[in-house]
């Protein structure tokens, strides 16, 4: 290793190829640009390990086939083999590939088989750094727990028993031995710091947004929206006003909400609509969202598209005036980083959200919206407030706001701020081996 490159190995609980811009972008290409090269370990489609000779060469955005960082070593998901029988296959593969000229281990949401990459990077004598994005262990356990929806006896005692075991290696080894820790966001930060974490070896890495890959506002909208741009008219019209819901809708999120909120819009403003695009993560949910707006009434105002490839999503977003974000506030949201605020202001939307932290404060800070309680009425005045708002002036906040989101959560600045932070574990790793008595491992400064 040298002070101006960087060999990491990347276990991920993401299979590849993977949408999430924490990693497609973030280790994917903003990282190998700053000279760390990104050797993945993921289930993928092939078994083939590629070996790419230019690390930052960047991938499709929207069918990162390929990975580009480094070498990609990638086990396929067979019909027959459960997907985590093959991942714990995986794993043991760390034991040789951490003595193969890696620099760094980063083992990234993998609770449970976490421990079998704190071993090996052990046994390596590398350094050991675990990147948790999400509280896995308690969602899991809030899945055992649900009763509102079809699930078998036999994963409920699956989701509880992993959950429990992840929750106790996370406390017990991943958290207090790792070298170096990486959390989503300041809230999750503060949350561990109350409980197993006891060292200041950590740090938030939040969500944040490729400004230089945006795709351009889509030609075309979908059908069953108004595009009053496109009607024939001696005057111009203006742009029909619409709003865009961008990401999961598992009931979890109390999404229901967003009908009232519409319909209360739609009141007083007959030719608003809602462009919902995503779909339920959980199988019990997926379609639920738009049984209850049909129930209730909402569909002439409430369009549907399903889960589209990322560019296709964001450059529908980027045709609305409005982005709207409700986040509840429980344990497994709290300690989040959602990515739709901070897209929709990079997209030159104005930003509808709750008091979720990380949201909050981007909106806030940016100026890049409002926030509001947690409540349909809440949103749909918020909404009539921004709809109603001088053109301007919403396009001069706008712009002011995708500035903050440029400086703040660039990810070429998130991969600034993380590469200095590998390079600093990986010195102080090297300096307390050549030190003659070793002391606690990685304190970097």
């Amino acid at each position: 290793m040298t002070l101006s490159s960087l060999r990491v190995l990347l276990a991920t609980a993401e299979s590849h190829p993977t949408h999430r811009p924490d990693v497609a972008v973030l280790f994917g290409r903003m990282l190998p640009a700053l000279g760390v090269q990104v050797d993945l370990l993921a289930l993928g489609s092939t078994e083939l390990v590629v070996d790419r000779t230019s690390p930052g060469a960047p991938a499709d955005a929207d069918a990162p086939s390929t990975w580009t960082a480094g070498r990609a070593h990638l086990r396929r998901v067979r019909g027959h083999v459960p997907a985590p029988v093959l991942d714990f296959l995986q794993q043991w593969q760390l034991f040789a590939l951490c003595r193969q000229g890696c620099d760094l281990l980063i083992v990234r949401d993998k609770p449970v088989l976490g421990v079998i990459g704190w071993l090996a990077a052990r046994r390596a004598g590398v350094p050991f750094c675990y990147w948790m994005s999400y509280p896995l262990p308690e969602h899991y356990l809030w899945l055992a727990a649900r009763r509102d929806a079809p699930v078998s006896r036999v994963r409920r005692l699956w989701l509880r028993c992993r959950g429990t075991l992840g929750q106790q290696i996370l406390a017990r080894v991943l958290v207090p031995r790792a070298d170096w820790l990486f959390v989503q966001s300041q809230a999750m930060l503060d949350g561990l710091r109350a409980g197993p974490l006891q060292h200041a070896r950590a740090s938030a890495v939040p969500m944040g947004v490729d400004l230089t890959h945006l795709p351009e506002p889509a030609a075309i909208l979908p059908k069953g929206l108004i595009d009053s741009t496109a009607q024939t008219s001696s005057v111009a019209p203006n742009p029909a006003p619409w709003a865009v819901y961008l990401g999961t809708l598992d009931r979890a999120r109390g999404l229901e909400m967003l009908i009232d909120a519409t319909l209360a819009v739609a009141s007083r403003r007959p030719d608003f609509r809602l462009l919902v695009i995503g779909e339920a993560d959980e199988p019990a949910d997926v379609g639920a969202l738009r049984k209850a707006a049909e129930r209730a009434g909402a569909l002439p105002w409430m369009h549907f598209t399903g889960r589209l490839p990322p560019q296709q999503a964001l450059a529908l977003a980027r045709r609305a005036q409005i982005g709207v974000s409700p986040v509840p506030r429980t344990p497994l949201t709290e300690v989040g980083s959602p990515t739709k605020a901070v897209e929709y202001i990079a997209c030159g939307l104005a930003v509808v959200c709750n008091d979720q932290p990380d949201q909050a404060h981007v909106v806030r800070a940016s100026g890049g919206g409002r926030v509001v309680a947690f409540e349909a009425q809440a949103f749909a005045e918020a909404i009539l407030e921004l709809l109603d708002a001088d053109p301007v002036e919403r396009a001069r906040q706008a712009l002011a706001a995708r500035d903050w989101v440029g400086r703040h959560r660039g990810y070429d600045v998130i991969a600034q701020q993380v590469c200095a932070q590998l390079h600093a574990v990986a010195r102080t790793h090297v300096s307390a081996c050549r030190s003659p008595v070793a002391g606690p491992s990685g304190e970097p400064s």
